[in-house]
């Protein structure tokens, strides 16, 4: 995302580990803005325009089949010199020679590779999962600046190495851009993608070995897409309010998050709402966002709307609606705020959604056979592609009303946040406490407490060990009877092993005693037996209960012993209700007929 400074206010953060919303907001879509027509300069400028001349120019069919050979002669020749020239830029202070790494599976070459100067060598550089063809380039000293990957969407971007043309030169590399991407070592072991740093390079020639390498993300493959690029929402919005839903950044008891869509802002967003029985209209305004997914052709930009409601009294049922002042109003739904007593609660939670009917369909059921449940979780993994709004917008119209009268907390998965460009999409849906780690995204991570309950909501897609120190002081400082902790990557499981997040995480989960760990990400159903130092223990009280979850169908095709399972399911879609009173848990997960599939308590 991008932003006009004369319009509004979007999230923006950095992350090293997840490359943040900052960079997903620069690539995918942008802020309020005039239509341009002065000379651009950046990648992004150009794409912007391009676009806005194909939407005047071509129909939708015609945008389909639009191709290398097409954008080229569609292109300006400045257009195209930005595109050769701005992807990415550096300075060094000797001459160099730059190796290319491009992918051998890409089919169409970048078109300013060959015209700049680059030649094709026959050296060979594998990954795990790759092969890439090597290109090389000498340039004198001073500036260094090179194309975009493509018009296509592939992944596995090319990526550089850069090397002294005299050995005994000290080689100093300065004003890269981006900057977020870190140089590092060219050689066995290296990795080049943040957002799959477990796939290091395998095979390289001598004569690249030791060079400066320069990092990246495969995310960077959308900046110039274009063929096969455009896509249609079929829930486009309108002058009406949709999307309604309810949130919880602050304290349960006494405040309320409400965010809402609309294709124009006509005014302030306002909530007005109401006591049940009560007569007194409360007015409450908030902060509207201009967002664009440029590739969106039917709804390209929406305005979204968030407002927050404060000093409510607990345990009471309030009526609302939401607009803008000189606009249209919603349909009015109703809410009710956390009791000040622990007198019990109860809650649902969903493994991965992917914004699918089927799971639409069993959220809408499972309300009605639990209208008395406080609040839903989502385990990670919301949309398939967390950049392409009209995925978001198949999760809203799936959900029905659900999310209007009871609030939904989330933690994002590898696909809302995805292709090292984070997770800005899923930021500007959602209105969360921002409690979590320093240095990290806001509202990505955080903790929430409900009665007598601790709830710990994790971005496991950022770095376990950077959030390891604020996870032990939530727990640390909780008095919480309950302990609850969500992320996406489930540590048992038979296909990862996620050493990492056991090392640093559920070790602190043994010590502090977490009741349960919810997670998602293999689409399968699991119940682990209560879990203490990776061992099996004979009671809850000794251990912590893990459970992975689906809310679409899922079948395994391999399917092996996992000593510490209770309870597994090969297929979804499934969901879980939890429900405390006193010193009792009673968990459920059942399907969408109701029928109940695993089922235990833990009395305390």
């Amino acid at each position: 995302m991008f932003f006009d400074s004369n319009l509004l206010i979007m999230k923006s953060y950095f992350s090293l580990k997840n490359l943040t919303s900052s960079l997903l907001i620069f690539f995918i879509y942008c802020s309020c803005k005039s239509e341009k027509t002065e000379s651009a300069h950046t990648v992004r400028e150009v794409m912007d325009q391009v676009v806005t001349r194909l939407y005047n120019d071509l129909n939708a069919q015609q945008l389909d089949t639009i191709r290398q050979r097409y954008i080229l002669n569609f292109l300006t020749n400045d257009e195209k010199h930005v595109l050769a020239t701005k992807f990415w830029t550096f300075e060094v202070n000797t001459p160099v020679t730059v190796s290319l790494m491009r992918n051998t599976k890409q089919l169409e070459i970048p078109f300013w590779l060959s015209e700049t100067g680059f030649k094709k060598t026959q050296m060979v550089v594998k990954n795990e999962e790759y092969d890439y063809e090597v290109w090389q380039k000498d340039f004198d000293k001073g500036a260094v600046e090179l194309g975009i990957n493509g018009f296509d969407k592939h992944r596995p971007v090319y990526f550089i190495s850069v090397a002294a043309r005299e050995k005994s030169a000290d080689l100093q590399v300065t004003n890269v851009y981006p900057s977020e991407f870190p140089m590092s070592v060219m050689k066995k072991g290296a990795f080049t993608y943040h957002d799959w740093d477990s796939l290091i390079l395998t095979e390289i020639p001598a004569e690249l070995d030791g060079q400066i390498l320069f990092t990246t993300v495969r995310g960077r493959a959308r900046e110039a897409h274009l063929v096969d690029a455009f896509r249609k929402t079929i829930a486009p919005s309108s002058e009406k309010p949709d999307q309604i839903m309810l949130t919880m950044s602050g304290d349960p008891k006494t405040a309320m998050d409400i965010q809402w869509r609309t294709n124009a802002s006509s005014g302030l967003a306002t909530v007005k709402y109401w006591e049940s029985n009560g007569n007194d209209t409360l007015v409450s305004k908030g902060l509207s966002s201009k967002i664009e997914d440029r590739l969106l052709q039917n709804d390209r930009y929406i305005f979204r709307h968030t407002a927050r409601l404060d000093k409510l009294k607990p345990g009471t049922v309030y009526n609302y609606k939401v607009g803008c002042e000189n606009g249209e109003w919603s349909h009015i739904a109703s809410f009710k705020t956390e009791k000040s007593g622990n007198d019990g609660f109860s809650f649902i939670w969903f493994g991965d959604t992917h914004e699918s009917g089927i799971w639409g369909d069993m959220a809408q059921k499972s309300l009605k056979r639990h209208p008395d449940i406080s609040f839903f979780d989502i385990a990670g993994d919301l949309v398939s592609t967390g950049l392409n709004r009209d995925e978001w917008d198949e999760l809203w119209m799936h959900s029905g009303d659900i999310f209007q009268s009871k609030p939904l907390m989330p933690v994002p998965g590898n696909h809302d946040s995805q292709d090292g460009l984070g997770a800005g999409m899923y930021q500007e849906m959602f209105s969360l406490p921002a409690n979590g780690p320093e240095g990290l995204p806001k509202e990505m991570t955080y903790a929430f407490n409900y009665q007598d309950a601790l709830f710990i909501m994790i971005d496991a897609t950022l770095s376990v060990p950077a959030q390891t120190q604020w996870l032990e002081e939530k727990l640390r400082t909780s008095k919480a009877r309950w302990k609850f902790v969500f992320f996406h990557f489930p540590p048992y499981n038979f296909v990862e092993p996620y050493d990492e997040i056991r090392r640093e995480w559920c070790t602190l989960f043994d010590k502090y005693h977490v009741d349960m760990v919810m997670n998602g990400h293999m689409h399968y159903y699991l119940r682990t037996k209560p879990m203490n130092n990776g061992k099996a223990m004979a009671s809850p009280a000794q251990g912590t209960i893990y459970t992975m979850s689906i809310s679409i169908p899922g079948k395994q095709e391999a399917w092996p012993a996992e000593d510490y399972a209770v309870k597994r399911y090969q297929d979804g879609p499934l969901y879980q209700h939890i429900a405390m009173k006193g010193n009792t848990l009673t968990y459920q997960c059942l399907d969408p007929d109701g029928v109940v599939r695993d089922a235990f308590e833990i009395i305390k």
